[in-house]
């Protein structure tokens, strides 16, 4: 079965960059969209919250293959 929110290989960068966001402790990562955009400009309202969803849904996938403590 295939999941709503795949891990996206390409959206790598994205990933690292919410997961230093994270460790920061300045914002509740459910309001990081605005801050993944100040990091990637190019990024519509749109595709940051989709890339935040997936990182939400995938963060134990993601600790475990990036080795996130």
């Amino acid at each position: 079965m295939e999941t709503k929110y795949p891990i996206k290989e390409e959206w790598e960068d994205y990933y690292k960059t919410l997961e230093a966001i994270r460790r920061t402790g300045v914002v509740n990562m459910f309001g990081a969209a605005p801050y993944l955009r100040e990091c990637f400009p190019d990024l519509s309202r749109d595709e940051a919250n989709e890339i935040l969803c997936n990182w939400m849904q995938n963060y134990t996938e993601l600790n475990k293959k990036f080795g996130w403590q």
